[in-house]
């Protein structure tokens, strides 16, 4: 809507988008702690509400989570409450879609599930942060159903049929070699005394041995087949017991096929 300014009034979401573009993640992740959007509070139990008269009655809209635990901790209190929900079921944008659910979009589309069983989506929120004490309290006390969330995996294929000639190749692998060269690279400048503007005399020396130690380096700061690359990206015969029980080294990519590859773009934010 627009005010006598003429200034036209934004959504908490266009705010945030451009907040996130003028200032990165950390001011994005800022903004919107400061709107109560993001980092985790310091729940330690759930309100304690009292003083309800005898008859007192009120309507929630909607039952969603925050509308669910609002007519809960009410009715703890002694209100009479009512749940008004548009929709024929509970829990807002969490749901969850096994084989044979029917689920209609608000425009009138509708999807059946055909999924093998056991599998399901959840295609509103996915995971709980470990710091959203307050919700996980509530998933304790009503005994829902929780399993590990896997957000990164090491063993997960990379594949694009442009680059390594088409064949895929493990997650863990490009990112070592991705780490390993980009930190040859750097200890290569340092060496060269190409950083000395930022990295003081003093510095060097730690700034060389922290990123050697990160990307499993060798002692001369290269990125090579060999006992330490392969710690980081895998063997390819791991080792054993008995006479056979060596390990085979993994012999890295190229460097100019990793950076010229892509793949970076697929490295998760853990990295």
């Amino acid at each position: 809507m627009t005010g006598e300014s003429g200034f036209q009034a934004q959504t908490r979401r266009q705010l945030l988008t451009k907040i996130g573009v003028l200032a990165g993640s950390a001011g994005l992740y800022q903004a919107m702690t400061s709107m109560g959007h993001a980092m985790g509070t310091d729940f330690k139990s759930p309100p304690k509400l009292s003083g309800a008269k005898p008859g007192t009655r009120v309507v929630v809209l909607g039952a969603g989570l925050a509308g669910l635990l609002a007519a809960y901790e009410l009715r703890q209190a002694g209100y009479a409450v009512r749940l008004l929900e548009f929709q024929n079921r509970a829990g807002g944008r969490n749901i969850s879609l096994h084989d044979g659910d029917t689920v209609t979009e608000l425009g009138g589309a509708t999807q059946m599930v055909g999924f093998s069983p056991g599998t399901y989506i959840n295609p509103g929120p996915w995971r709980i942060p470990y710091h959203h004490q307050g919700l996980l309290y509530y998933c304790r006390k009503f005994g829902v159903a929780l399993e590990p969330f896997i957000q990164l995996n090491h063993n997960a294929w990379l594949h694009s049929s442009q680059t390594y000639g088409g064949k895929r190749l493990r997650y863990r692998e490009f990112a070592a070699d991705f780490s390993g060269y980009t930190a040859e690279l750097l200890a290569r400048a340092i060496n060269q005394h190409r950083l000395d503007d930022i990295v003081t005399p003093e510095e060097r020396a730690h700034v060389l041995s922290s990123v050697a130690t990160w990307a499993n380096l060798d002692d001369d700061g290269v990125w090579r087949a060999g006992a330490r690359s392969s710690q980081h990206r895998g063997y390819d015969k791991a080792r054993g017991a008995g006479m056979d029980g060596a390990p085979t080294f993994s012999t890295p990519a190229p460097r100019a096929e990793v950076m010229a590859s892509g793949l970076a773009q697929w490295l998760a934010f853990p990295e």
